[in-house]
């Protein structure tokens, strides 16, 4: 079995790999959790399949932002003034 690295996986699917970290802390996606000596984690064919199957879920549901994401920023008047 072959596996990949964060970055590896990232590219695969297209996303960053922030992205990626956000859904690997997800626990509704079932993955595994195996590390190299180094202590990156490592994906397996599997774990990438499930990645791509939650992105294209996401996509079906048309939701590309979490709920935090399109919350405005309030700006102080003095912080603007100076």
């Amino acid at each position: 079995m072959q596996y990949s690295t964060s970055g590896q996986v990232a590219r695969k699917l297209r996303v960053s790999i922030s992205t990626l970290k956000r859904w690997t802390s997800d626990p509704d996606i079932p993955l595994s959790d195996l590390r190299n000596q180094s202590g990156w984690r490592l994906f397996s064919d599997i774990d990438i399949e499930r990645l791509r199957m939650h992105k294209r879920e996401l996509r079906k549901a048309g939701r590309r932002f979490n709920e935090t994401t399109l919350i405005p920023i309030v700006i102080s008047a003095q912080r603007v003034a100076s």
